[in-house]
């Protein structure tokens, strides 16, 4: 008969003892084997043919007479050349679990070797010279390295450079005040005051002419254009519209739809409101009865003065402190990362400034050739910018008899003068909208004699 052993009563009141004199291997032993399970696979779902394997080849080769012949080692090595090396089968994964990193890159294998196609390209390219010049942009460039770590080496041991050049200043830019053969040149120029020192002026700005007199139209303008052409000037007219559109919504939502419509009825209503705010209002008895009947309330409920006991204000005081403590801190520690960082500060600040510097640089330069492009600004108002002309499907023709013209000719070389800066831009093209003569007094009621009247005076044919 077996004695059970007595379990052994232990205090078990914090976490440490608990987890000290509690038995778990029975949890961890399951668990285990569900990791397994979830690495391998159950077997109750695997078939047969995984699990086990009939061995009936041996370790020779089967001849007719059912006699097996041992088989030698080079031609068993020979066979299973195609097969994966048992020694790399311990890097294969075994487990089931698929990998959370779906998008995982790949990396090529060490020791994999360059394909046949890899190979012709990289022949190509040395015919081409590229790797050749890339070895010797690499030695030039540690040469210029080298160099350039000397240089800033090396310290200087002559003073006899001459610091103002070898260009010596013009007796034509000296005054013929000092001008004198027993003078020598760098003695006039010392002596010439800053004022009346002469320098060579600017260029003048020349005005480039960027616009040809005669532009060249869109091939889609012609009376028989392909369907290509067309279509590609459809889409810069489409997109003159929606830029014409988008400025005249926005104009529209900026004023227009800005101010709500108000009927005349409630603009009354709101200026008698304005108009009577301060003033008493009128006494009315059936609001003042409706209110004695009710108990007063008051808008907002009474506050309790509560006071605060010593424990409560000792509390505040310490949140406070920690707070305070805490802010402190903070500050510290920021002052500390700053000193640490600043040598990247500085290269990163030095960098910005590098940065902002070429971009004013290539700014200036845009702006330059921008305004030597520019045509000489002869007005306040810009040229007015000219819709592209299209042609609409339907008129289009493919005889030139039955061609409509497109555009104004006299409009057109207005514009031009007006674009390469030959004529001042003005709106004197522009249609003004005409009103028309009131032949009748406001009030007057039109009869039949009338109109018969006006037709007879101005020789209308009805």
């Amino acid at each position: 008969m077996t004695e059970t052993k007595k379990k052994k009563h232990v205090s078990k009141k914090n976490k440490k003892a608990w987890r000290k004199h509690c038995d778990i291997k029975d949890v961890e032993n399951f668990l285990e084997d569900q990791r397994l399970e979830e690495r391998l696979g159950k077997f109750e779902t695997k078939p047969d043919s995984e699990i086990f394997i009939i061995d009936t080849g041996g370790d020779g080769i089967k001849t007719k007479d059912e006699d097996i012949k041992p088989i030698s080692l080079k031609k068993l090595r020979r066979s299973k050349l195609g097969e994966f090396p048992k020694c790399f089968e311990i890097l294969l994964p075994d487990s089931k679990v698929q990998d959370p990193n779906t998008k995982r890159n790949t990396v090529k294998p060490v020791g994999s070797k360059p394909t046949a196609f890899s190979k012709l390209t990289d022949k190509r390219k040395y015919e081409k010279g590229i790797y050749q010049k890339k070895i010797e942009d690499a030695r030039r460039n540690r040469k210029m390295a080298l160099q350039k770590k000397r240089r800033a080496k090396q310290v200087r041991q002559n003073f006899n450079l001459d610091l103002w050049g070898k260009d010596l200043p013009d007796s034509k830019t000296i005054p013929s005040t000092l001008c004198d053969e027993f003078i020598p040149p760098q003695a006039q120029l010392h002596n010439v005051l800053p004022e009346q020192r002469l320098r060579q002026k600017p260029p003048l700005a020349q005005t480039l002419v960027t616009r040809a007199a005669v532009d060249v139209p869109h091939p889609g303008v012609s009376y028989n254009p392909s369907y290509q052409e067309h279509q590609e000037l459809l889409q810069e007219v489409v997109q003159h519209e929606q830029k014409l559109i988008k400025k005249e919504q926005h104009l529209d939502r900026v004023t227009t739809k800005m101010f709500k419509k108000v009927t005349a009825a409630e603009k009354e209503n709101q200026w008698r409101e304005e108009m009577s705010e301060g003033l008493p209002k009128p006494h009315n008895p059936a609001e003042h009865d409706s209110e004695s009947d009710g108990e007063y309330k008051a808008i907002n409920p009474p506050v309790k003065n509560k006071k605060k006991d010593h424990k409560a204000r000792r509390k505040q005081k310490e949140r406070l402190l920690e707070k305070e403590r805490l802010k402190r801190e903070k500050i510290d520690k920021k002052k500390i990362t700053d000193i640490y960082k600043l040598r990247k500060l500085e290269s990163s600040i030095k960098k910005g400034e590098r940065v902002r510097e070429a971009q004013r640089v290539q700014r200036a330069a845009r702006r330059a050739a921008r305004a030597r492009a520019a045509p000489p600004a002869l007005s306040a108002h810009p040229a007015p910018a000219p819709a592209p002309p299209l042609v609409p499907p339907a008129q289009l023709s493919g005889d030139l008899r039955r061609v409509a013209p497109a555009v104004n000719l006299l409009r057109e070389r207005f514009e031009s003068l007006q674009h390469r800066g030959a004529l001042a831009a003005s709106r004197v093209m522009m249609k003004k909208k005409r009103k028309l003569k009131s032949y009748f007094k406001p009030g007057h009621k039109v009869t039949d004699q009338d109109v018969q009247k006006f037709i007879k005076n101005h020789n209308i044919e009805v």
